[in-house]
């Protein structure tokens, strides 16, 4: 296709006439390339736009943010990026939280308190360090400065501190501030 589309192109200027074998070869390496870089732009198109990219086109918006996410699903990943690309300056309130929480998975609860603009957040579902590390860092992109926040997860709940068989005393004594009783597991 593209080699009979080249020869027809420079048939007026004769350069490359049919008798001629070894610049027909020259011609025919032209287009065996030209073959190639099209069949890679078409297979690299698709992956530029969120909307049809599969595998690399998402792992690339991904990693704009953090890490890939290839745990999850193509449609999942879709439509995380999707609501990510979409916050605007606007959106840092209450519902534009809520939304770029959403945008990374983040299952969890908030807790406002606009007289003392402060903002809790609750995970409820279990991260790895690493996912936490992630999470804390694009939370607190997200929140504006004027507001304090705490992002707790999964820290153990009275039942499972009574559990312990500890005293207060014994777990007073422990001297952790509440950053290091926040992560408690």
């Amino acid at each position: 296709m593209v080699l009979q589309s080249m020869k027809k192109a420079l048939l007026p200027l004769m350069i490359y006439r049919s008798d001629a074998r070894n610049l027909g070869r020259e011609l025919r390496a032209y287009a065996d390339e030209f073959e190639r870089l099209y069949q890679q732009i078409d297979e690299m198109l698709p992956e530029g736009f969120i909307a049809t990219a599969q595998d690399r086109g998402l792992k690339e918006y991904e990693e704009l943010f953090g890490p890939e996410q290839s745990s999850l699903t193509a449609a999942e990943r879709r439509e995380r990026l999707l609501s990510r690309m979409n916050l605007g300056e606007g959106d840092f309130t209450p519902a534009g939280i809520r939304m770029a929480l959403d945008s990374f998975g983040l299952e969890y609860v908030i807790s406002e308190f606009p007289t003392l603009n402060r903002l809790n957040i609750v995970a409820q579902t279990d991260y790895t360090k690493a996912e936490q590390a992630f999470i804390k860092s694009e939370v607190a992109k997200i929140v504006p400065a004027h507001l304090e926040f705490q992002l707790v997860f999964n820290t153990l709940m009275w039942s499972e501190l009574d559990a312990l068989n500890k005293t207060f005393a014994a777990l007073d004594s422990e001297d952790l501030d509440w950053d290091e009783i926040d992560s408690l597991e």
